[in-house]
């Protein structure tokens, strides 16, 4: 958890007002490993630029921990003059941590405190019952080399979407009867969870602390996990890359939200220009603006 507040770099000074709070997914959202480095320094550019002209705030809103996220960052950061840190992050879909004064991100330990006693109450009472469903599944699903995660007992890697719904369906049967269980899905990655901390309370409470209305929040993703996040903030605006699973598209078309044509990063930045800006209503010469800081680099959109 300590670890996000020691990256390389630091967030920004908050602006005068902070006035809207934009959310992204990490992997195969905003970030694609190996991605040009290009994209990465246009959705920097344009960020300060909102952040100036709007007092845009952004942060990830990721089921990786605290660990694996932070090694991402560094990737994301590598070699680039614009980056600075995310306002907030959001790991494992439920820990959180804050940008303070000096731009360090810290935890925050209200919430974090409350979600780690749910969790220990959680798998205390059911954790036999949770240990003998993956043996369970261990079994039933050998052909599909099921993982577990290092650092995360309660959570299996299945690298094969279809036997992960399988997979899903198996355990959902089993865990219906406690309605505090929930399952968290991304790619490959499933975690069992404490119904009360996910993507969207977590993305509810840094809201608040920023005091910035659901409405004029925005969030970007592409898997199962940031459903949460879309129903938990009706009012936000929604927006997924072509890479996104079905039902991510699904409901980003029921209401104010846009689907790009373009996949991971570029649909990030398609999206914040062809979608976010018209929404919230934001001018174009923001967009003009970074686009000349980029000089020869691509243009941000077509």
């Amino acid at each position: 958890m300590e670890l996000m507040r020691f990256l390389p770099i630091r967030a920004l000074p908050l602006p005068g007002e902070s006035r809207y709070l934009f959310s992204f997914d990490f992997d195969d959202t905003l970030f694609t490993l190996g991605g040009p480095a290009g994209e990465r320094r246009s959705f920097f550019r344009l960020m300060r630029a909102l952040r100036a002209r709007y007092g845009v705030l952004w942060g990830i809103n990721t089921g990786r921990d605290p660990v694996y996220l932070r090694e991402g960052l560094m990737d994301m950061f590598q070699d680039d003059p614009e980056a600075f840190a995310p306002d907030f992050t959001v790991t494992m879909e439920r820990n959180v941590h804050l940008a303070d004064a000096e731009g360090r991100l810290m935890p925050g330990v209200c919430w974090n405190d409350a979600c780690a006693v749910a969790h220990d109450s959680l798998f205390s009472r059911y954790g036999r019952m949770l240990e003998e469903l993956m043996e369970h599944l261990e079994k039933q699903f050998s052909g599909l080399e099921l993982q577990r995660q290092q650092h995360d007992a309660f959570s299996l890697v299945v690298n094969d979407a279809r036997g992960l719904d399988a997979v899903s369906g198996v355990i959902h049967g089993t865990v219906a009867p406690y309605e505090e269980i929930v399952t968290q899905r991304a790619g490959p990655y499933l975690r069992f969870s404490h119904r009360d901390y996910n993507k969207g309370t977590a993305l509810a409470f840094v809201a608040s602390r920023f005091g910035i209305p659901h409405a004029h929040a925005a969030i970007f993703g592409d898997g199962h996990n940031d459903l949460d996040a879309m129903r938990n903030l009706p009012e936000a605006f929604r927006c997924c890359p072509s890479n996104a699973a079905d039902e991510v598209k699904a409901m980003v078309a029921s209401g104010h939200g846009y689907i790009s044509p373009k996949a991971r990063t570029m649909g990030v930045l398609d999206g914040l220009v062809n979608g976010a800006l018209p929404h919230f209503g934001m001018r174009t010469d923001v967009l003009k603006a970074a686009e000349r800081k980029r000089g020869a680099d691509e243009p941000l959109a077509e």
